[in-house]
């Protein structure tokens, strides 16, 4: 493939709602542009982008894939986003390497939680959008309620660019209300042919141009102007204006049509060149390990920056890292530094990426996504620079809303098990792993059940280790609602050098979220100066163990105020266990609280089973908040903790037979009711042992 000017090059994500039928987008776009023989289904098991085996058995994207195609003069980095809402992190990493999305969304099922989601996340970033209102060849489908509700649910005036010829079944082509043309389409369609524009449109074109045109005109105060002057624009500046729009997002353009039959994608590829390009694209950036001098840095020529968003580990050709170009380019000689290890890297054989296969480049330059195999040190995430060091702001790291225990089959798993997970979690964004050092078990945690269930298929399939899930694992957090004043002595005589440590300490409840605090009150040298962050380390300790349940302490503030020392047998060790238990005990005695993690659910179903969600989410100890109608749906808020909402999704699909969704999000750590906090404590230390002196 040649290499392209960044003004050539358009990059954008394909985003919404499982189902939406992003992947038969792009797979349409495929077919057109000359990269498949064929019109790719999913359901099928034919699919350029759905290629993993999961995905296969599943019937939807699971992980981000990428087209790179030539049309009409542009080169075209397309990425197609998983729509299930326990792949989020995955679909939102995308978005820091675009310029642009397009929001598919089905005309069957309207606005839906993930296209919402991803709308707003757009958005934030400063990325262009336009919507693709598919499969309107089902039965009672119309663009107008789609319309309706991307006013109500986008918070953003859509203006409409075709109209649809036909209705339902009977859909068979498109009028360009830009162009003033209309095309249609035969067979698996493709590219329309022109045809006379139906007699039964020719009424309502001219007031939907009109409208278009005059809101094109309100992106800028000239073209107002010149619109109210003179009743028009040219084609000039309207094609100016419509580009203005969608780079500032007061433009929300709408196309119709259908992926499953190729009618309207040749349309859709037709309007990339009103995107942004990637010389309008700013990034955020600064000096590596200085985030707080962040800075903005603009596309277009110079030193190479590019960004690491993605790592892809191939059983043929290793690990490959995906990169966005955001500035200068590169080659492959290129000897590029990473901003974080501050280590050089070599790159060989750039390649861009077309589902599971690679095609060589020569040259990348800004607005090019490329991979590059086996570099030595470069993780998802990296900034890799030329000239002066910067670092792209990659954001916060995603959360996980649900843990699990691993645990491998045999022992054989047993010990391939840690490496595994490292490979696996360096290309499954979302998904972290830790070790409980109190029951010596890896947990992994993910934004749902299904993205840790995918991922340990995953690491049955590629790295032959095989695990079960055990029970998921709640981060309770352990506080005091009172006050204590303990005293206590550590003394240890075995002949010889002994131990000898006395700690007074008090504690009281900090306010929620303040952490720790430790004040040393102690006088007259009670306790020698350099002992006292033995004392503190000894808290500390506890602190991450707990004291009523092994749960780390929270919210709470420590006084050292008195304590006595040996002029032999004092020192860290000594002073380190008598904190250690001072302050368990003092725990104990201050009244001790659980605290659990609560989430902000919301519920998007259809209206005939509101009644039923509510009444499942009352048993569930969940704080109704509201209840709305979106479109054809209805939306239950609630506040609810994480523990009763572990099996939630089979519950739900079982009550709105699988046309029901949800999303959650963290919102802080509420006490456990008085009346289960007994249960709660007594099962954790019935499986798990926790011993003061460990």
């Amino acid at each position: 493939m040649k290499t392209y000017d960044s003004a050539d090059i358009r990059t954008f994500a394909l985003v919404g709602h499982g189902g939406s039928g992003k992947t038969s987008v792009g797979e349409a776009i495929a077919l057109i542009t000359g990269l498949n023989t064929r019109l790719g289904s999913v359901t099928d098991g034919s699919s350029l982008l759905d290629f993993e085996p999961e995905e296969r058995e599943r019937g939807g994207s699971l992980t981000t894939s990428f087209l790179t195609a030539e049309h009409d003069g542009l080169k075209l980095h397309i990425a197609d986003t998983p729509g299930d809402g326990d792949f989020l992190d995955e679909a939102m990493t995308a978005l820091n390497a675009v310029d642009g999305v397009v929001l598919v969304v089905s005309a069957v099922d309207g606005v839906e939680t993930m296209t919402e989601r991803m709308s707003h996340a757009a958005a934030e970033r400063g990325l262009g959008r336009v919507v693709f209102i598919n499969k309107l060849d089902r039965e009672r489908t119309d663009h107008e309620s789609v319309l309706e509700e991307i006013r109500a649910q986008l918070g953003v005036e859509p203006v409409l660019l075709e109209l649809p010829i036909g209705r339902g079944p009977d859909l068979r082509g498109v009028v360009d209300l830009i162009g003033g043309k209309a095309y249609a389409y035969e067979g698996d369609g493709g590219r329309g042919q022109e045809v006379p524009i139906p007699d039964d449109l020719a009424g309502v074109i001219g007031a939907a141009k009109e409208a278009l045109v005059e809101a094109v005109a309100t992106v800028d105060d000239e073209l107002v102007e010149k619109y109210l002057e003179h009743g028009e624009l040219t084609d000039e500046e309207f094609n100016a204006g419509l580009h203005k729009g969608i780079g500032n997002g007061a433009l929300l353009p709408v196309l119709v049509g259908s992926a499953t039959r190729n009618l309207g994608i040749d349309r859709l590829l037709s309007f990339a060149k009103a995107m942004p390009t990637p010389l309008e694209r700013v990034v955020k950036v600064h000096p590596p390990g200085r985030p707080e001098a962040t800075v903005e840095l603009e596309g277009g020529a110079g030193t190479m920056v590019a960004f690491c968003f993605k790592t892809i580990v191939d059983p043929f050709m290793g690990q490959l890292s995906v990169f966005r170009v955001f500035r200068g380019g590169a080659s492959t000689d290129s000897h590029p530094t990473n901003a974080r290890t501050d280590a050089g890297e070599r790159f060989g054989a750039l390649l861009h990426l077309d589902g599971k296969k690679t095609v060589p480049a020569d040259r990348v330059v800004a607005g090019d996504i490329f991979a590059v195999a086996k570099l030595k040190s470069t993780h998802t995430g990296d900034t890799l620079y030329e000239g002066e060091a910067v670092e792209v702001d990659a954001g916060p790291a995603p959360q996980p809303m649900i843990s699990y225990v691993l645990k491998p089959v045999t022992r054989a798993d047993e010990d391939k098990v840690r490496g595994a997970l490292e490979k696996l979690l360096s290309e499954e964004a979302g998904l972290v792993q830790s070790f409980d050092e109190v029951t010596k078990e890896i947990v992994v945690g993910g934004r749902g059940a299904n993205h840790v269930t995918v991922a340990v298929h995953k690491l049955k399939r590629k790295y032959g280790v095989a695990v079960e899930l055990g029970t998921p694992t709640i981060p309770y957090r352990e506080t005091i609602s009172g006050t204590a004043d303990v005293r206590y002595r550590h003394k240890k005589q075995t002949g010889g050098a002994g131990q000898f440590g006395e700690v007074a300490i008090r504690v009281r409840p900090a306010d929620r979220d303040a952490g720790f605090e430790f004040e040393d009150k102690t006088v007259g040298g009670v306790i020698p100066h350099s002992l006292i962050p033995s004392v503190e380390k000894g808290v500390r300790w506890v602190l991450a163990k707990g004291a009523l349940a092994g749960f780390p302490v929270v919210d709470v503030h420590v006084e050292l105020y008195d304590g006595k020392s040996h002029p032999v047998d004092s020192k860290d060790i000594a002073f380190q266990i008598a904190g250690r238990h001072a302050f368990r005990e003092a725990v104990i005695k201050a009244r001790p609280v659980l605290l659990e993690p609560v989430y902000q659910l919301e519920v998007v179903a259809p209206e005939a089973n509101v009644g039923d969600i509510m009444s499942d989410l009352n048993t569930r100890r969940a704080r109704i908040q509201s209840m709305e109608g979106r479109g054809r749906s209805s939306v239950v808020k609630a506040s609810v903790p994480l523990a009763e909402v572990l099996t939630y999704a089979p519950s739900l699909k079982s009550i709105t037979g699988g046309k029901g969704s949800y999303s959650m999000e963290f919102s802080g750590y509420e006490p456990v009711p008085t009346s289960l906090q007994p249960k709660i404590v007594e099962e954790v230390n019935r499986l798990h042992h926790h011993d003061i002196e460990a």
